[in-house]
């Protein structure tokens, strides 16, 4: 089953609109790993020991105690990542603007900007393999 203009509607997919969107992907790919090369979460580093997890009418806080690496803040309380557990200790930065703490590393993750470029270039590539087998069967 098939509507009229489906030939037509498929090949505006295929040859224009799909590869606008791999150049788009690749485009903001390339942009998101030049911003994010070397950013590092400012603050200031110490250790976080998370305390125990204390819950009333459904409401849960994640907290524990901040201590900075120079010995400046001591035992600061602030908030932490809720899948911490009690007592652990983790390496973290401190925003004095904010209440919570952040992970070291803390490092911005690639893997989707990645993921797309790879994406893209690969649809590119096969397109550009299409029109190249096409040109080829052309000449002979």
């Amino acid at each position: 089953m098939s509507f009229p203009g489906a030939r037509r509607v498929a090949g505006w997919l295929f040859w224009v609109v799909f590869p606008a969107l791999c150049l788009a992907a690749i485009a903001m790919a390339v942009v998101n790993v030049a911003v994010h090369i070397g950013d590092r979460p400012t603050g200031i580093r110490g250790s976080f020991v998370v305390s125990p997890r204390t819950c009333g009418q459904g409401i849960c806080s994640f907290g524990g105690l901040f201590t900075s690496d120079d010995g400046s803040i001591k035992n600061l309380p602030l908030l932490g990542d809720p899948r911490w557990h009690s007592e652990d200790v983790h390496h973290v930065v401190y925003d004095p603007g904010s209440v919570e703490v952040t992970a070291l590393p803390g490092h911005w993750d690639p893997t989707p900007s990645v993921i797309a470029a790879l994406g893209g270039v690969t649809y590119l590539g096969l397109m550009g393999s299409l029109v190249r087998g096409s040109r080829r069967d052309r000449e002979h």
